[in-house]
């Protein structure tokens, strides 16, 4: 390496941690709700609003800028177990924001006059801002399954932007578009599954090292992203979808589409090539060789499609026809220089993506101002048919001069900016064969050529039919808004800058991406001094246009340009109608074979049911005559229950009647012994008051008799023993003679015996008195 090329070595990368990058990707989508509630109320500002949420995007894109300067850009969104939406922005995903910014802006501009009487703009504005808000995603993030998830979301909400004018052909057409998303879609998942089951991780850096040298596991996973990528990139033979789609939908969503949607298939294809797939250094051998042998391949599949959809371009008579294969053959330059730069891996390979990246920029503009021509001419005219226009130069001058400087523009002609992409990759091509010479390089940068000329004899007949010759059929119907010409008065100053001053958009995003890939510095500076106007690159580009205005000259007289091609050189008839004749044979011999089968083990199973049903109805009745005799010997039981229930029921009532009769008489009884209760209470308190005056009595004679036992005993001891003889005489002569009155007196009986007596006796007499009755 020189001295003078070691500044453009790989520069240290830092990385700074924002948000901004998740903002720019989630403020449109929010916007589309906003633009949805105000479709739903009458939509008169729903297209403005779209427009100033797109110059907002477009803001917030350039505001990356200065940050970008300072590093890579990264946010983790909503991690949950291990699995988030990862956004990490460098300058290639930068500049591909900032196209389809600029792509939504010129095509919302476009949208709000073209659209305004047309029931499409209910559908357009608001899906337009989410798959804005989706293709934003694919480019700002920082692995695959991110990438994956916006890159599903766009094919969905693209959807609803080709049926926005709910005709039969545009829900065809966007059914079988959707069709061929969500196949590509699955096919790149198989790839993503199958990467992060070799390598442990889907991040966007180079994961060669860690996936090894299994050519066969490696070759899989490179072809299930291509795929998954090229169907969105137009790679013939899966660019089946954009015809249809830009035939049934409004030039609105065709610059959508061809100026930023395509890109982000192109920018897949970018990632794979230049960093998942590339080895971080030239001495990794077999690695080496699998990264510029995959880009070989991809060479020649863009130099294919850019040659099929030249000549496809030519026989069309639909003008959005025309110009949806011109897209697949612009396609077909960005992958062929993405193919050689890859192919020139530590030779070269700046100077292949260079000119990917500076073309896809370019066709973004050029073709966005074709769209829009056309759109202008389907809203003056009603008509896209080339065979029913022409003559509109006089009626629109100033429109015709927008597209003749596209024409150039697109064919290469210096000082406008088709020609520094176009030079960049056709130097791609020679560097190739400068390296590993052969024929086979020699003659892909002589298709290139071809091709070059072919894009200028389509757009040639483009213009002599719409613009040239005598007015046919069609006629002007109103004439355009001067706000349809305002994306136009945009571009064309955009187109002669890049074309005068390619350095400065080179300078800014393409040599700092360079240099954040594995790029050999000799290869940066090349690129970085490539001069573009050199008088022997100007001559070859003004050389080159001749024959291609000579071809169509002779083309056009011999009715070449109308003449259908034959059946079997078209893609379907090549390609799809066989695989799918095969298909359909296969399925239809596997499904006799499976119907066979189901057949046989249905037999198999309706024996094995009827054995079973004979079972069960053996079963059945032997269980029915069980239920049978249980049923008989219940009934006996139920019906010996009842009468036993029957007597119990007599019992109860004859005993229900005795005890009645029982409590009737126990009440009288009851009742009369409470009389007897009350009578005896009465007689007892009449006796106990007066056995208490008895008692007071005897307690006063007691009294009186012991005073005078007391005196008599006095006396006696004073009258000595003759007294005591006279005691002893009176004492034989009384009646009371051997009694003591002070041991036995009627004192000694107590009145609470006297009354227990007394009730017992009252209560034995009751009792003999009512048991008369009982008796």
């Amino acid at each position: 390496m020189s001295l003078a090329a070691a500044e453009y070595g790989a520069a240290i990368s830092q990385t700074v941690y924002t948000w901004r990058p998740v903002a720019v990707v989630l403020f449109p989508m929010a916007a589309a709700l906003v633009a949805i509630l105000l479709g739903i109320k009458g939509g008169r500002w729903v297209a403005h609003f779209s427009l100033g949420a797109t110059v907002l995007t477009l803001l917030g894109v350039l505001s990356l800028y200065p940050l970008l300067q300072q590093g890579t850009l990264e946010h983790y969104f909503y991690r949950m177990m291990k699995v988030g939406l990862l956004f990490r922005v460098d300058y290639l995903g930068f500049s591909f924001a900032l196209l389809i910014c600029i792509a939504w802006l010129l095509a919302m501009l476009y949208a709000v006059a073209a659209l305004e009487r047309e029931t499409a703009r209910h559908l357009y504005f608001p899906f337009s801002l989410l798959t804005l808000g989706s293709c934003l995603g694919v480019v700002l993030t920082g692995d695959l399954f991110s990438l994956f998830f916006f890159f599903e979301l766009m094919t969905l909400s693209s959807y609803f932007l080709i049926i926005s004018r709910r005709s039969s052909e545009a829900i065809a057409a966007g059914s079988f578009t959707l069709f061929m998303g969500l196949a590509g879609g699955l096919v790149m998942l198989f790839g993503i599954i199958a990467l992060y089951s070799a390598a442990g991780t889907v991040e966007l850096v180079p994961l060669m090292e860690l996936i090894g040298d299994g050519n066969a596991h490696v070759s899989f996973i490179f072809a299930c992203l291509f795929i998954g990528f090229g169907i969105k990139a137009l790679v013939v033979p899966l660019h089946l979808w954009i015809p249809r789609a830009y035939a049934a939908a409004p030039a609105a969503v065709n610059a959508l589409s061809s100026g930023a949607m395509i890109k982000v298939g192109i920018y897949g294809i970018l990632r794979l090539l230049f960093v998942l797939f590339t080895p971080t250094a030239p001495e990794l051998g077999e690695l080496v060789n699998f990264a510029r042998g995959s880009g070989y391949l991809v060479m020649w599949l863009g130099l294919l499609t850019m040659v099929a959809g030249a000549v496809m371009a030519l026989q069309q008579e639909n003008i959005m026809k025309l110009l949806a294969y011109s897209s697949v053959s612009q396609m077909g330059y960005i992958i062929a220089g993405a193919g050689a730069g890859a192919y020139l891996f530590g030779l070269g390979e700046t100077l292949g993506y260079g000119g990917a990246v500076l073309h896809a920029f370019n066709h973004t503009l050029f073709k966005v101002a074709f769209i829009i021509i056309a759109g202008i001419v389907y809203y003056c005219c009603g008509e896209v048919q080339l065979g029913k226009l022409g003559g509109l130069w006089r009626k629109m001058p100033l429109l015709a001069a927008f597209f003749l400087v596209s024409m150039l523009a697109i064919a290469g002609v210096p000082g406008l900016n088709g020609y520094t992409s176009k030079k960049l990759i056709q130097y791609a091509l020679l560097g190739a064969y400068n390296q590993y010479g052969g024929l086979d390089i020699f003659i892909a940068e002589k298709v290139f050529l071809i091709g070059a000329a072919l894009t200028l004899c389509y757009y040639l007949k483009f213009f002599q039919g719409v613009f040239g010759g005598a007015a046919r059929d069609a006629v002007m119907q109103r004439r355009p808004p001067g706000l349809l010409y305002l994306p136009l008065c945009l571009i064309m100053p955009l187109m002669l800058l890049i074309g005068l001053a390619p350095n400065y958009f080179m300078d800014a995003l393409l040599i700092p991406s360079a240099k954040a890939f594995s790029f050999t510095p000799d290869s940066i500076k090349y690129v970085a001094e490539f001069s573009f106007f050199s008088t022997s690159k100007l001559g070859a580009a003004f050389t080159g246009l001749l024959p291609a205005v000579l071809f169509y000259l002779l083309a056009a007289r011999l009715g070449w340009l109308t003449r259908p091609l034959p059946r079997w050189l078209s893609i379907e008839y090549l390609l799809f109608a066989p695989l799918l004749n095969l298909a359909f044979a296969v399925l239809l011999r596997s499904g006799g074979s499976l119907d066979d089968g189901v057949n046989r083990f249905y037999y198999r199973l309706a024996a094995k049911f009827i054995n079973i049903c004979s079972f069960l109805s053996i079963f059945d009745k032997r269980v029915d005559c069980l239920y049978s005799s249980s049923g008989t010997r219940v009934r006996y039981l139920v019906e010996s229950f009842r009468q036993v229930d029957d007597t119990l029921n007599e019992a109860y009532t004859a005993t229900g009647k005795a005890a009645r009769e029982l409590a009737g008489r126990t009440t009288i009884l009851d009742q009369a012994l409470d009389k007897s209760y009350e009578r005896a209470g009465e007689y007892a308190r009449n006796l106990a008051k007066r056995t208490g005056e008895l008692d007071e009595a005897l307690d006063e004679g007691y009294t009186r008799a012991g005073n005078a036992a007391r005196q008599l005993l006095e006396r006696r001891d004073g009258e000595g023993p003759e007294a005591a003889s006279v005691a002893k005489h009176h004492q034989r002569k009384s009646i009371f003679a051997g009694i003591n009155p002070l041991e036995w007196n009627i004192r000694n009986l107590s009145f609470d015996s006297l009354l227990m007596a007394v009730m017992l006796g009252l209560v034995i007499f009751v009792l003999l008195f009512f048991a008369r009755g009982l008796i």
